[in-house]
């Protein structure tokens, strides 16, 4: 004797939301790992990055504007990958050994006026 079409179709459904269920699971698991993942990147704020580089706040911001320095923005806060602000260094390093913005930069890290 076969199923009633009332008790084929609800083994449909359980059969249905099995598999939803299976694969809500498997999209927990990538969405944790990658969250995971992302989370142990290290990110600073433009604050932390203008101590971390010793550098003038302002001047954080204005190589941000001109597009010389790796961030992303949350909403209107500038974030930073502190692996991506490293190697951003290291390229500095190895650029020429005089920069007129470099030494302009650092001067008026020096000499801002305040007020």
């Amino acid at each position: 004797m076969g199923l009633s079409p009332l008790e084929q179709r609800l083994q449909n459904i359980e059969s249905d939301l099995a598999q939803i269920k299976s694969l809500l699971f498997e999209l927990s698991d990538v969405v944790r790992v990658g969250f995971q993942h992302h989370s142990s990147e290290s990110i600073m704020s433009a604050k932390e990055v203008a101590d971390f580089l010793k550098m003038d706040i302002n001047v954080i911001y204005s190589k941000c504007s001109k597009g010389e320095i790796p961030f992303f923005k949350m909403g209107k806060l500038y974030k930073f990958k502190k692996t991506e602000v490293l190697e951003w260094m290291k390229k500095q390093e190895s650029n020429s050994p005089f920069s007129v913005d470099f030494y302009v930069d650092r001067y008026l890290q020096m000499n801002t006026l305040k007020g």
